[in-house]
């Protein structure tokens, strides 16, 4: 059991929303790994991207509490928020000015990039979503292949006051050497703010519970990051 961090800021376990849990079975098997490994609280974080996925609040929060009702059935002792894990495209800007959007602990707001090509706006988007009121939580840095020779582009972001979300499971020998490589890149650099799960079935949480004896930077994410997931 991992009982050095106790809340996940991301995870994809609402049934039925996006390319996470297919059923509330599937959502209760995933919670039930989570409490084994140490967490109390999940903030869960449905993706929310023009043409793929939407899910406005009033969805999120209609599955959340059919999810609420299964964790009473079944007697699982595990707080769930939400969030919402949002794409950086121009409708996500509409709705950041509009200041739409579902966030968590201080205004904290999860986004994620294209995996494959940096948006020519985005220093403009970055600055736009702090001018509303809210701080960029950016999930998995360690997944964008176009930083890879360009580190300098991870400092100019924390100079910003953009925060970091390392997904755990990027930590271990099931990775590619490359991804794995750029994740510890950043924990040598002290960068993580934040860790989360990147849930979308068993199979992170499966893998999250060998990272203490699979890869010596689970501990070195602990004592050299100050990660602010226990703040929440």
């Amino acid at each position: 059991m991992l009982q050095n961090i106790t809340t996940d800021i991301h995870s994809h376990i609402l049934p039925c929303l996006d390319d996470g849990a297919k059923s509330i079975s599937e959502t209760i098997e995933i919670c039930k790994m989570m409490h084994h490994l140490g967490y109390k609280k999940l903030i869960t974080t449905p993706h929310n991207q023009k043409g793929w996925f939407h899910n406005p609040p009033e969805k999120i929060y209609e599955a959340l509490n059919k999810v609420n009702v299964a964790l009473s059935i079944h007697r699982i002792p595990i707080d769930i928020k939400v969030a919402s894990e949002y794409y950086l495209d121009d409708l996500f800007i509409q709705q950041v000015k509009a200041k739409e959007l579902l966030t968590f602990g201080k205004q904290y707001v999860l986004i994620e990039l294209s995996p494959f090509i940096c948006s020519k706006t985005l220093w403009d988007d970055i600055k736009t979503i702090f001018d509303s009121g809210y701080i960029p939580v950016l999930a998995h840095p360690e997944r964008y292949i176009y930083f890879y020779n360009f580190k300098e582009k991870y400092h100019k972001l924390k100079e910003m006051g953009v925060k970091f979300q390392l997904n755990l499971i990027s930590l271990s020998p099931t990775v590619s050497k490359e991804l794995r490589c750029h994740a510890e890149y950043l924990v040598d650099q002290k960068l993580i703010d934040f860790c989360g799960s990147d849930s979308h079935s068993i199979k992170n949480p499966t893998i999250i519970a060998t990272l203490k004896t699979s890869t010596p930077y689970y501990n070195k994410l602990l004592e050299s990051n100050l990660l602010l997931n226990e703040t929440l």
